[in-house]
């Protein structure tokens, strides 16, 4: 009981206690209004966070169509048809289109459409199967008026068109379902003349179903004119085909303005964001987030539990701390702990299907991600501390690397492929993407790289140029090497002959032993050829049991030695089933001037004196 010698003690306990009771019902009110506006804000940032995830995974998307198209227009097999219009130039292009379509499930339709708006070569993939066939001439159609067409056509090289999304309309009608599509094009130009254009048809439902995933909130996607692309309910989606469906004006009347006119707009409990500038085109894309009512409740009773448990615990202790207490400060509630999680689940997704790295300056790796161990093999800490340049492949010098690191020293973005060696030595051929990291003050802390596998994509153009049974390069790459050396002979002053043999008696081995064992015999020639001939050679197979070497750098006499070296290798050789064997060689060095169809003639003329002369000789041309 209280002393009555102190009557003022009931009466200062009670004013203490009340200032308690007020200071925990402000405090706690404070804590509710700040935690609402916090609520706000961190919704706010957790749609920034999602975006910036979506924008990542458009931006690779359309890259990706990018990388297809610059395949076929950079390939000499689509150059060699446009300038050749031979058939079997044809059948090769058009399976470089076929391998292509393969490799990207989203691909509806690619095609190349000559300078005259004719389709000339077309890959369709059926709808309901997913199956790719060929449409035959008599199927092809004249697109010169086609809108896609005359607005491809008139790109500078390494330049692309980008269609609005909208959906695939077939004879006239929507296809049902429906099929929302995006196209991109670029032109093919050769040698600064305009050949035509190269369109890929994508089918975009999978990234309509991306863009439009989140936990937290219902998303809508908008065209730059209120159409309405995608509506959390379906059957509201596609509003500039069906014009009974609602616009964005309908949907959000007080906001659609701003939404339209602003790159990012945040307004309260809706938060927009375009994406026009990702796909170049007159859409001008716009995603918005509404939080879910179920997400907002939530956070909501967690704030208002968290005011009652603050007003709770400043009433327990404000009786006896209260002539000490001024304002108990309000402890914010927020939920940056929950954005926080979201992010790194984000991140998750980023560090398993995109292989990323971080340097410092002086390009030391400092940190990979998970998708870069799993591709490569090697483990985190074998990484760290090494150089991208200790991946090369030996095809690949270090001048170029050193190249890479100086223009990139300068601040400026390098781009483009790189054959590197995953941990057990294969062939890995990457596409990169090496961005500066500048600091507050300006300055290069370091670089991140952005690293693609297009190992399959070069598997893909290496069969388009190698002999299937002996693994040398064929004729079609041959006839291109030498091309290229002549140029640069001629550019530099420099030499190079070509040895050109074929086996003594083949028809024989074959007649005697049978083809499979003649067969063999090649294998087992190329092999010796390989393991006999310098890295700077380029040997082929150029037809049946005759093969051609290109000495780089070497003249005349050199590339007799040469050829003399490999006849006494081949002679001593003893070759499964039929033991030994001998070959006839002809060496000729390249006269400045003179075609390749002379000089090879002049070779072929030499080998011929050698099997005149008895077989199993080396003969130089004159």
């Amino acid at each position: 009981m209280f002393n009555l010698k102190h009557p003022y003690r009931l009466t200062l306990t009670l004013y203490f206690l009340g200032f308690g009771v007020i200071v925990a019902l402000v405090t706690s009110f404070i804590n509710y209004k700040i935690s609402f506006v916090d609520l706000d804000e961190t919704l706010h940032e957790i749609s920034k966070s999602e975006v910036s995830f979506k924008r990542d995974y458009l931006s690779g998307y359309i890259k990706n169509s990018e990388i297809l198209l610059s395949s076929i227009v950079k390939s000499d097999l689509t150059k060699e048809f446009v300038l050749s219009n031979d058939v079997n130039d044809k059948i090769n292009a058009t399976n470089l289109f076929y391998a292509l379509a393969l490799s990207d499930k989203d691909v509806m339709q690619l095609r190349y459409i000559d300078r005259t708006g004719k389709e000339i070569i077309r890959i369709d993939r059926n709808s309901s199967t997913d199956d790719l066939h060929f449409i035959s001439d008599d199927n092809m159609q004249n697109k010169k008026e086609r809108y896609y067409f005359k607005e491809a056509a008139i790109l500078k090289e390494n330049q692309y068109w980008y269609s609005n999304v909208d959906l695939n309309v077939e004879h006239g009608e929507i296809e049902l379902p429906l099929k929302p599509t995006f196209r991109v094009a670029t032109p093919l130009i050769i040698n600064d003349q305009f050949y035509g254009v190269v369109v890929v048809n994508l089918l975009f439902s999978e990234t309509i179903n991306f863009l439009s995933f989140s936990e937290n909130f219902n998303i809508y996607l908008a065209t730059g004119d209120g159409d309405i692309i995608h509506h959390p309910d379906n059957s509201q989606s596609w509003s500039q085909y069906f014009p009974d469906l609602k616009r964005l004006d309908d949907i959000f009347p007080n906001s659609a303005l701003n939404i339209l006119t602003s790159n990012a707009f945040y307004g309260p409990g809706i938060y927009s964001y375009s994406l026009g500038d990702l796909f170049g085109n007159k859409d001008n894309l716009k995603v918005i987030f509404i939080p879910k009512l179920g997400v907002m409740q939530t956070m909501q009773n967690k704030n208002v539990l968290s005011a009652l448990l603050i007003a709770l615990t400043v009433l327990a202790v404000s009786f006896p701390l209260s002539w000490f207490a001024s304002i108990m400060p309000s402890r914010l509630q927020s939920k940056l702990s929950e954005a926080y999680d979201k992010i790194k689940k984000n991140a998750a997704v980023i560090d398993k299907h995109v292989m990323i790295l971080c340097t410092d300056r002086d390009g030391v790796i400092k940190k990979v991600n998970m998708c870069f161990a799993e591709t490569t093999g090697y483990a985190t800490d074998e990484v760290i501390g090494k150089k991208q340049r200790d991946f090369r492949h030996s095809d690949t010098s270090l001048e170029a690397y050193d190249e890479i690191h100086e223009l990139i020293l300068t601040g400026k973005v390098w781009e483009g492929e790189l054959k590197e060696t995953d941990k057990e030595g294969n062939d890995l051929w990457v596409h990169k993407f090496i961005t500066p990291d500048i600091n507050e003050n300006g300055m290069i802390d370091g670089f991140t790289t952005i690293v693609q596998n297009i190992t399959d994509k070069k598997n893909i153009e290496l069969l388009s140029i190698t002999d299937s049974l002996t693994g040398l390069y064929n004729r079609y790459k041959l006839e291109s090497v030498l091309s290229s050396e002549s140029s640069r002979c001629e550019r530099y002053q420099s030499d190079f002959s070509v040895i050109i043999f074929d086996i003594d008696f083949f028809k024989k081995i074959n007649d005697t032993y049978g083809h499979l064992v003649g067969d063999d015999v090649l294998i087992h020639l190329a092999r010796l050829l390989k393991e006999n001939t310098r890295i700077t050679d380029v040997t082929s197979r150029w037809g049946g049991e005759e093969f051609l070497i290109v000495a780089c750098n070497t003249n005349l006499h050199e590339a007799f030695i040469f050829a003399e070296k490999l006849r006494i290798v081949i002679e001593n050789y003893n070759f499964p089933s039929i033991g030994k064997m001998t070959i006839s060689c002809g060496v000729a060095q390249y006269i400045n001037k003179e075609t390749i169809s002379e000089l090879v003639s002049r070779a072929d003329f030499a080998l011929y004196q050698a099997k005149k002369m008895g077989k199993n000789k080396v003969v130089k041309a004159k």
